[in-house]
């Protein structure tokens, strides 16, 4: 059974919420620009093969409101 991750009341129609600290920024920002490309993609190859299809259409639509 898949379970379905929820985000926190607060953050209802908000998406997800989380914290970056000054010394992950400060590493982030020593990767040259291949290593960030290759993050953002690893990322997102991750993220379509963990989403269900109600998941991926829940984001489109919360990209789309918050690109307003």
């Amino acid at each position: 059974m898949t379970e379905t991750i929820k985000p926190k009341l607060e953050n209802a129609d908000k998406g997800f919420n989380y914290t970056v600290t000054p010394e992950q920024l400060e590493a982030y920002q020593k990767w040259s620009l291949e290593e960030r490309l290759r993050w953002i993609w690893d990322t997102n190859v991750l993220l379509s093969k963990i989403q269900t299809p109600e998941e991926r259409e829940r984001a489109r639509i919360l990209k789309h409101k918050c690109a307003r």
